[in-house]
């Protein structure tokens, strides 16, 4: 078993700046893009193989759209106010091409949009690049979800909460960077703003954008509530604005679905099941006890504001991750605030390869996956293209991506989580890019390309588009099968071996020889994109006999299927 050695030394005088990161990402992320490629504008490449009907198509277009409605697939993580996200290519490339059905756009911030108080009672909105996305993404068949942010220096009222972990010099940051209640005499000012923003989106015909192809309907007010960095008051507060922003919504259109900001709970529960495995517990508890003193304060209330916040005014419950513990711990507090029957989304996936960063938290930079012993030198590495083990370590990393897709899909699937916004859209590898943006996205700025994460996660929805059901096969240990039926009742096994160690790029990854259970013929197998230049799967024909398929796997998933006729 390896379990990483990385040293606790220092972290207290680090976790305000790595914590701080959470909030740096947007901005530098932003630096990233625009200083990012020397090469000129990123080419426009989607379109070409692109899945989506035309609108002209009608009956093709509707059904496509009524159906990707439906679908778990999306990703998250586009910002759509920003203008590099509004590149037409990206819309096309993840949408068209890659065939995501939901994409999640991030920080639509009250304040961007409305960034001046309204004069003798009129309201001036900046809708222009909000529309621009719209437009991109829905040309491409393309739910949306928007999460609100409300940071507004002309209405905001000053926060009434005492700053847990970003205090001394840090302390301004809730103060003008966090979202907080309006002024008493701005409530309505913001109640406005929902109700208009809803209004343009919803598609019933009267004051709608122009040229909205099909409704917007799910909105989530704040992202993770629960940090300082994002809502700057008490749970108490944050409900009253859930409050007031769900009333406006609705008034504008019956038909929202309010979206709750991401919870998370504690103690941390297993990736594939929901306690961990013998080897990512000891791994997970060797490292626990090097969470900074600082920073437990601020555990302690996440998960006491995430439990109190479930009794709020909400449709859909946000678990962020897809892990399977994840999933099944927040259904069991959904039976214990009594509402099991709220719909449980994980509407903020990391598809970056888990990499341990010198900050121990739980479930931020520390997750039930047990991290490579080398995690902080490949950090390093994958942001500095001029490293001279940069071209190793890139192409280990970007296999390992790929497969990630795969599994936080699986996992998410087998939960019973019904949207997967799973992943960063936009990477940047320079230095100015904190781990995971610099290696989580699915299309690179830094080198113009689609990563294999991209090509994989298009394999996945081609090969479970229209899936019904999921369910883990029960097999030896280390092994994983997941039985996938998919439109018309065909089934897709997902098989793959994971023996819970953080393999460094040096050391080979986990391989057996497995016995999976398939009924007598052929039988093809189709294998993930995991090398830099690939776009297209690797496939071959294998045959099952005695109701059993004989196969080596590898950490790397396979798709495993009766041949078409």
């Amino acid at each position: 078993m390896r379990v990483s050695p990385l040293s606790g030394a220092g972290l207290p005088l680090r976790f305000p700046i790595l914590k701080l990161r959470t909030f740096l990402a947007y901005t530098q992320l932003a630096c990233a893009l625009a200083l990012g490629s020397p090469l000129g504008p990123l080419p426009c490449v989607a379109g070409e193989g692109s899945r989506v009907p035309r609108p002209s198509d009608r009956a093709a277009w509707e059904r496509y759209v009524r159906e990707g409605r439906d679908s778990p697939f999306g990703v998250d993580y586009v910002f759509a106010l920003n203008s590099e996200f509004r590149k037409p290519e990206l819309a096309r490339e993840l949408g068209g091409y890659v065939g995501v059905r939901w994409v999640n756009f991030s920080r639509i911030d009250w304040g961007q949009i409305e960034p001046a108080a309204p004069r003798g009672g009129k309201h001036a909105y900046r809708w222009a690049p909000l529309d621009e996305a719209v437009r991109q993404w829905q040309e491409q068949g393309v739910h949306i979800l928007m999460s609100l942010r409300f940071v507004s220096p002309w209405a905001n009222a000053k926060p009434s909460l005492k700053p847990l972990y970003l205090d001394g010099l840090l302390s301004w940051l809730p103060r003008t960077v966090a979202d907080y209640r309006p002024k008493p005499e701005h409530r309505k000012d913001l109640q406005d703003f929902v109700s208009a923003l809803v209004e343009r989106y919803d598609g019933d015909g009267a004051d709608d954008m122009p040229g909205l192809l099909f409704p917007i309907l799910h909105y989530q007010p704040c992202n993770e509530a629960y940090n300082e960095l994002f809502w700057a008051g008490t749970a108490e507060e944050y409900g009253a604005q859930l409050k007031d922003v769900a009333e406006a919504a609705r008034r504008a259109c019956p038909d929202v679905r309010v979206v709750l900001s991401g919870v998370c709970f504690l103690p941390m529960s297993g990736f594939y099941d929901e306690e961990m495995d013998p080897r990512t517990r000891a791994y997970v508890e060797r490292l626990l006890p090097r969470t900074a003193p600082k920073m437990r304060p601020f555990l302690d209330r996440m998960v006491e504001f995430s439990r109190a916040s479930l009794k709020f005014d909400y449709d859909i419950l946000d678990a962020r991750w897809s892990n399977y513990g994840v999933v099944s711990q927040c259904r069991r507090e959904l039976r214990r605030a009594g509402r099991p029957d709220v719909a449980v989304w994980s509407a903020e996936i990391y598809s970056a390869f888990p990499l341990l960063d010198a900050m121990v938290l739980p479930m931020t930079t520390l997750h039930p996956y047990p991290a490579p012993s080398r995690s902080l030198e490949y950090i390093r590495i994958t942001r500095s293209p001029r490293d001279p083990q940069f071209d190793a370590v890139n192409r280990w990393y970007r296999g390992l991506q790929a497969a990630m897709v795969v599994k936080n899909c699986l996992v998410g699937l087998h939960a019973g989580s019904k949207r997967l916004m799973n992943g960063w859209a936009l990477d940047s590898q320079v230095p100015l890019a904190p781990y995971p943006l610099a290696v989580g996205g699915y299309k690179s700025t830094t080198f113009r390309k689609l990563w294999p994460a991209a090509h994989t996660y298009k394999l996945l929805i081609e090969k479970l588009d229209g899936i019904t059901a999921c369910r883990r096969l029960p097999m030896p240990e280390f092994i994983y099968v997941y039985e996938c039926v998919v439109r018309g009742g065909r089934k897709v096994l997902v098989a793959f071996v994971d023996d819970h160690i953080g393999q460094n790029h040096d050391e080979p990854v986990a391989e057996v020889d497995a016995s999976v259970p398939f009924p007598d013929g052929p039988v093809r197998r189709t294998s993930i994109i995991t090398e830099l230049d690939a776009t297209e799967p690797r496939t071959d024909l294998l045959k099952a006999s005695g109701n059993r398929l004989r196969l080596r796997l590898t950490e790397y998933p396979v798709f495993l299927e009766r041949p078409e006729p």
